[in-house]
């Protein structure tokens, strides 16, 4: 495989295991009414959220990294990168006060994507909706100022035991489950019911009211197979998904793969499965899992990019003249194409089909189209965008760099808050797309101190020169003149000549 591949795998690797230490704050922004009073939630978030998440550590020893989107890194949608930390992140921390529209949908999101890890605060006093009055949420103070170190250590403190603890808090996992137990005897709650009593550091239990005991059910033998068959299975899920956590991809295998033994035709296990291997590089057998998952469930868009993006890595491995002997061997692009019929907003199947038509197919013509649509439909992810351009600059020998100003604006925005993250999020990349979108942006000193910036976040000669040589291939080879370019050629050049890479 060739060096751009490495550094996208080397990407996508090292953004997994941010994202397994990151605590996504769901919020609202700037200032707000809330219960009739003005409240600055930007300042809530730099004086209590943010320094409470970075006492917390994970059982693994590792500390917490809070992450907040805010205008100036996304756009006003719900992108790739906003789902990545709703769906993927370690912990969601959401603050309810307001009742704030957004906040409510990520939660619920969230809830449907995890099982576990999402804990909900509010303002203390403030009132909890009906809809989400069976979950439990934690009351802080953030005045007068006496109370904001006291909410910050209970912060901290939840998190912590939540990350101890791991248990189930998401509703519409707990309703599912509870689908797969015996049918309970029939009860009425009122319509005037109180609703669950917050959690604050004057009531760390939360404890609710007693519920009134009723006669156990007795299932049939045959219905409790079945019980415990479902909760082993889900067991076995969790362990998996505890395993991913840890690095230990062998044991996450195993552990998917047990609870295909019991649930064959589970779509979440046989997906969890087939990305396991995928991330080990076992590409056949993956392969073999995301194509079961196409005939089980046709209309799994997700399943499909999946396929082709590892039809389209071993179609790279294998030569062309070998694969046209074969001939009936997948090269990636029909599962991709199938793909983005199903899941037409996702950029990242466009972009990946994008890359099977450039480096299976040779088709740069087709490839560039891929790359620019997907970083339309992004609102200007710089991944797509930046490939769009250097395709563009191979097949026309020229940039249309006013046609992309807008795209190329919020890339940047996305990128730097990236960069200034703390640690930045998926150095060295962050620097290097960063300093090449500043390139396009006749910013010549902002992307040599960028340039300069990735260098130093390297660690490893293959990064710099995948940055180095996708610059001069591009653009130096077809003779297009940017401020800064030649010097930040030379400036990597030296880089590889002077320094000692591991």
């Amino acid at each position: 495989m060739d060096l751009q591949w490495n550094n996208h795998a080397q990407q996508a690797s090292e953004r997994m295991a941010e994202l397994e230490r990151t605590c996504f704050v769901i919020m609202p922004f700037g200032k707000k009414n809330v219960g009739g009073k003005e409240v600055d939630f930007n300042a809530i978030y730099s004086e209590i959220f943010e320094p409470a998440i970075r006492k917390a550590k994970t059982p693994e020893g590792k500390e917490l990294i809070p992450a907040r989107t805010d205008m100036d890194a996304f756009s006003s949608s719900i992108n790739q990168e906003m789902f990545e930390y709703i769906m993927y992140s370690r912990l969601a921390f959401a603050d309810i006060s307001g009742l704030n529209p957004n906040v409510f949908y990520e939660i619920g999101a969230r809830h449907s994507a995890q099982e576990s890890g999402t804990v909900v605060f509010r303002q203390a006093g403030h009132e909890i909706p009906f809809d989400i009055r069976t979950i439990k949420i934690f009351e802080y103070q953030h005045q007068p100022e006496d109370k904001v170190e006291e909410s910050r250590n209970f912060m901290t403190q939840v998190l912590s035991e939540t990350l101890r603890r791991n248990r189930l808090d998401s509703p519409v996992r707990l309703a599912l489950r509870a689908q797969w137990a015996a049918p309970p005897l029939p009860a009425t709650t009122p319509a005037n019911a109180p609703p669950a009593p917050s959690v604050s550091p004057d009531n760390p239990s939360g404890s609710p009211q007693s519920a009134v005991p009723s006669e156990p059910s007795v299932a049939s033998p045959q219905a409790q197979r079945e019980q415990w068959s479902k909760q082993l299975v889900q067991q076995l899920m969790r362990e998996g998904e505890e395993a991913i956590r840890l690095g230990d991809f062998d044991m996450a295998r195993t552990n998917y793969w047990t609870a295909l033994r019991f649930e064959p035709l589970n779509i979440i296990a046989r997906m969890r499965l087939g990305l396991t291997m995928k991330s080990q590089g076992q590409h056949y057998e993956a392969l073999g899992e995301f194509t079961m998952i196409t005939k089980l469930a046709p209309n799994y868009g997700e399943a499909w990019k999946e396929r082709g993006i590892v039809e389209g890595l071993i179609a790279r491995i294998i030569p062309a003249t070998e694969r046209k002997k074969v001939g009936w061997l997948p090269d990636g692009n029909d599962a991709l194409q199938r793909a983005t019929l199903l899941i037409p907003e996702d950029f990242d199947a466009w972009s990946s089909l994008g890359g099977v038509l450039k480096n299976v197919r040779q088709d740069l013509v087709g490839a560039q189209k891929m790359y620019s649509h997907a970083a339309q439909i992004s609102g200007g992810h710089p991944y797509p965008l930046l490939n769009a351009l250097k395709l563009e600059a191979l097949n026309t020998g020229k940039l249309d760099l006013e046609g992309v100003s807008e795209e190329l604006e919020k890339a940047e925005n996305l990128r730097r808050g990236q960069a200034q993250a703390t640690p930045p999020t998926d150095a060295p990349w962050c620097y290097f797309d960063l300093a090449e979108i500043q390139l396009y942006r006749h910013q010549r000193d902002a992307f040599l101190e960028s340039l300069q910036q990735g260098i130093e976040a390297c660690n490893a000669a293959w990064q710099v020169e995948t940055f180095r040589d996708s610059l001069q291939n591009t653009l130096i080879a077809n003779g297009i003149e940017l401020d800064g370019l030649s010097e930040g050629i030379e400036v990597l050049a030296d880089a590889l000549r002077t320094r000692t890479w591991a």
